[in-house]
C-alpha cells in the first residue's frame, strides 16, 4: 500500500487548490474525488451559472440597443446553445485543473472515500471498500449537496435543485422559485431575462437576509424591473402536481402555480465517511474547527462548505492554503504565525441584475459592535461611466467605526460590484481609514470612483453629491 503525507478528501476548489499548493512544497499528497476535479463550484456551481449568466445580460442588453443608437433587429435566443457554450466552459476549465495535476504528478483517485482508520499515528484510506494508502494529514474538504424539503423532493422533472436547472433543455414558460437567497436570486435574475414568468417565494421579511437590510431591499426593486413577482415572509405549505404544473398553496393561504419550481432553500453539509480509531466533532452535520482548521484530531483538518463558516469557494480556497502552510511548517518543525481568517470580511458576491456585493459588516452588525459608526452612500447615477454604459441604477455604501475611523463595511449593488468589490475587500483587510484612502488617486472616468465618493462621504465631503 503506497503512504503518502497528506490525503486531500474532496477536489473542489479547497480541495484542489490545497492539493496543488502541498505539491508546491514538495509534500507528497494524494487527492482522493469521486466525480471531476473542480467540485460543485465548478461544475454545478459557480462556473455554469455565471457562463448563463452573461448569456442573459447580453441577451437583455441587446434587446436595449435601441437606446444607445444600435438597431439590431428580431433578437433571437437558442436555449440548446446558451446550454452548450455553459458546458463547453466547464469542461475547459475541468479539463485545465486535471492537466494541471497530471504535469504536477499529483495522484488523483476517482473513487468514493467510504472510512478513515487511525492506525498508530497513521491514516488509512480506503475507498470503494479497498485500503488505498496511509497517510500522515488527512484534509477534510467534501463539500454540500443542496437541501430537500421533506414534502416536496427533488424529481428532477418538476421539482428541481440548484444542478438539476443546469440541465433542463427548455426555458420554461413560468418558474417559482422558493427561497430568496443568494442562488434563488441569481437563478430568478438568469431566467426573467430568458423570459420566463419568475416568482421568488421567501419565508424570510428579506431577500438574501444576511446582507445589509437597505441593499436588499434595493435588490428586490432591481428584480421587480425585471419582472420578478416577490412574495416575502410567506413559507410554502403544500406541493401537488396538476394539469402537468406544479401547484404550490402558500401558508398565507394563496397558491400559485408554475411549470417548474426550483428549490433553493440552502444547502447542507455531507460527510459519510466512517472513522474508526478516532471520533470528528461536528455540530448540525458541520465539522468543527479552530482557527487553524484543525478538528479535535490534530492531524486532521477540514475545510469548505463542511465547516459550515461561510459556503463560498474562495472561503474554502483561503482556508485550504492556510492548512497547506501550517502543514509545511510542520513537517519542516518550523513555527509560524498565521493572522486570524476574519470570515465577516471575506467579498460576498450575488451575480443577480442588478449584481450585488459585500464586505464587512452590516450597518446594524456595525451599530451592535462599535456603536457609533459613520456611514457614507454614493449613487452610481451620479457617476459619469455608469450613466455612460446606461445605468442610473444602484449605489455603494461604507461604513466605518467613529472612534477609530476604519472602515470596518462596504457593500455595493450596480454595474460589475463583483469586480469592485475587491478594493472594498482591500481596504477593510488592511484596516484602512477613510484619511488613509484619500491618499489613493481613483481614475477617471470609473465604477471605482463610486467607492471614493462614498468613503469621501463618510465626512459628507464627497463632490458630486448634495
Amino acid at each position: 500500500m503506497e503512504s503518502f503525507q497528506v490525503a486531500v478528501i474532496g477536489g473542489g476548489p479547497g480541495g484542489y487548490e490545497t492539493a496543488i499548493r502541498l505539491n508546491q512544497y514538495k509534500i507528497s499528497t494524494v487527492c482522493f474525488e469521486k466525480s471531476r476535479l473542480g467540485g460543485v463550484c465548478l461544475n454545478w456551481g459557480c462556473i455554469p451559472t455565471k457562463a448563463l449568466v452573461k448569456s442573459a445580460d447580453l441577451y437583455a442588453e441587446i434587446k436595449q440597443a435601441g437606446e444607445f443608437g444600435i438597431e439590431v433587429g428580431d433578437t433571437k435566443l437558442d436555449f440548446e446553445k446558451v446550454y452548450s457554450r455553459k458546458t463547453e466552459v466547464v469542461e475547459k476549465l475541468v479539463s485545465g485543473i486535471e492537466y494541471i495535476f497530471k504535469k504536477r504528478n499529483i495522484p488523483m483517485i476517482n473513487k468514493n472515500v467510504d472510512k478513515i482508520v487511525k492506525k498508530d499515528d497513521k491514516y488509512i484510506i480506503y475507498a470503494d471498500g479497498e485500503a488505498q494508502c496511509s497517510v500522515e494529514y488527512v484534509i477534510l474538504a467534501t463539500g454540500s449537496v443542496p437541501k430537500e424539503l421533506p414534502f416536496m423532493r427533488f424529481d428532477g422533472e418538476r421539482i428541481l435543485s440548484s444542478n438539476d436547472i443546469l440541465h433542463i433543455e427548455k426555458i420554461p414558460e413560468s418558474l417559482a422559485i422558493i427561497g430568496g437567497g443568494v442562488i434563488g436570486c441569481e437563478f430568478a435574475s438568469i431566467f426573467a431575462q430568458f423570459g420566463t414568468k419568475v416568482e421568488i417565494i421567501e419565508f424570510l421579511p428579506e431577500l438574501i437576509a444576511t446582507e445589509d437590510s437597505e441593499i436588499s431591499r434595493r435588490l428586490s426593486l432591481g428584480l421587480k424591473k425585471l419582472g420578478i413577482k416577490i412574495n416575502l415572509r410567506v413559507g410554502v405549505e403544500k406541493a401537488e402536481i396538476i394539469d402537468d404544473k406544479v401547484q404550490l398553496t402558500l401558508a398565507n393561504g394563496k397558491i400559485t402555480e408554475a411549470e417548474k419550481v426550483l428549490v433553493a432553500v440552502g444547502r447542507q453539509p455531507v460527510c459519510d465517511i466512517k472513522m474508526e480509531g478516532f471520533e470528528i466533532a461536528s455540530e448540525r452535520g458541520f465539522i468543527t474547527i479552530n482557527d487553524e482548521c484543525r478538528t479535535n484530531e490534530r492531524q486532521v483538518f477540514s475545510i469548505g462548505d463542511i465547516t459550515g463558516k461561510m459556503q463560498l469557494a474562495h472561503t474554502a480556497s483561503k482556508q485550504g492554503l492556510r492548512v497547506a502552510e501550517l502543514i509545511n511548517a510542520e513537517l519542516k518543525s518550523e513555527q509560524i504565525e498565521q493572522d486570524e481568517l476574519v470570515y465577516e470580511n471575506i467579498p460576498r458576491c450575488v451575480f443577480t441584475n442588478p449584481e450585488l456585493a459585500s464586505c464587512g459588516l452590516t450597518e446594524k452588525q456595525a451599530q451592535e459592535k462599535y456603536g457609533e459608526i459613520l456611514v457614507g452612500k454614493f449613487p452610481y447615477a451620479a457617476n459619469g461611466k455608469s450613466l455612460s454604459m446606461g445605468n442610473n441604477f444602484g449605489f455603494v455604501k461604507t461604513i466605518a467605526d467613529k472612534a477609530s475611523g476604519l472602515i470596518v463595511g462596504m457593500h455595493i449593488i450596480g454595474p460589475a460590484a463583483t469586480e469592485l468589490i475587491a478594493q472594498s475587500s482591500f481596504i477593510i483587510n488592511t484596516k484602512s481609514s477613510a484619511k488613509t484612502i484619500e491618499k489613493v488617486v481613483f481614475a477617471h472616468p470609473t465604477l471605482s470612483e463610486c467607492l471614493m465618493e462614498s468613503i469621501e462621504d463618510l465626512h459628507k465631503f464627497a463632490i458630486h453629491t448634495i
